[in-house]
C-alpha cells in the first residue's frame, strides 16, 4: 500500500477518536488514512476481541476490511516497550486485516510514562530503532509501519537523533508532534 504526499491523516487521541468519530469524520472526506486509539501492549498477545474492539473495521467485508465505511486505511497505533510484544501484537494484527501499523512514541501521560512506555522512550533514541527495526524487518513489507514521536522528553536536544532513529529503521513514514513531553 502506497499514499502519495501529502498525506492528510486524522491523529489519534485517546478518548475522542473512537471507530464511531472517525467514521463520522471520514465520511466527510478530506482524509486518507487514520489511526485507532492506542492499544497498550505489555506481555499479553491480545485477543482478536481486542483488536475489533479499538478496530471494528477489521471486521468489514474483503474490500472494506481494515477501512472505514468510506474507503480510508485505520492504521492500528500500539504503545509499549517490549519489541518482541510489539511484534507479536502487530503479527496478530495483520492477521486480522490490518493495513497498517503505528508505534506510539509520544503519549505524554505521566502513568504510560511510568511503566517505560510512549514519550519515555525518546530519552533513548537507540530503543525507539531497535523496536522499529525489529517490527519493520519482521512485518509484511507491503504493511507501512509509521512512528509517532514528540520533539523529545524533557529538552528538544535529541530532536535529530530521534527522528534518525526512526529513518534508519524504515519507518514508512513519521509524524513529529511539535513539542516535548514536559511541554504536554
Amino acid at each position: 500500500m502506497h499514499f502519495k504526499p501529502p498525506i492528510i491523516s486524522l491523529a489519534p487521541m485517546e478518548g475522542l477518536v473512537d471507530p464511531l468519530v472517525r467514521q463520522v469524520l471520514t465520511q466527510q472526506g478530506g482524509i486518507d488514512a487514520c489511526t485507532t486509539e492506542f492499544i497498550r501492549v505489555t506481555s499479553t498477545l491480545h485477543s482478536p476481541k481486542t483488536f475489533y474492539k479499538f478496530a471494528p473495521e477489521l471486521l468489514h467485508e474483503k474490500e472494506l476490511r481494515g477501512k472505514t465505511l468510506s474507503g480510508q486505511t485505520v492504521f492500528i497505533q500500539l504503545l509499549g516497550s517490549d519489541h518482541d510484544m510489539l511484534l507479536e501484537n502487530a503479527l496478530r494484527a495483520v492477521e486480522l486485516g490490518a493495513l497498517g501499523i503505528d508505534l506510539n512514541f509520544g503519549c505524554p501521560a505521566k502513568r504510560v510514562n511510568s511503566h517505560d512506555g510512549g514519550a519515555s522512550l525518546l530519552r533513548t533514541p537507540e530503543r525507539l530503532y531497535k523496536i522499529t527495526n525489529h517490527l519493520r524487518i519482521s512485518i509484511p513489507s507491503h504493511i507501512p509501519l509509521t512512528t509517532k514521536v514528540r520533539l523529545g522528553f524533557e529538552d528538544e536536544s535529541l530532536y535529530l537523533d530521534i527522528a534518525q532513529a526512526c529513518d534508519s529503521a524504515n519507518t514508512s513514514w513519521l509524524t513529529v508532534h511539535g513539542r516535548t513531553k514536559r511541554k504536554g
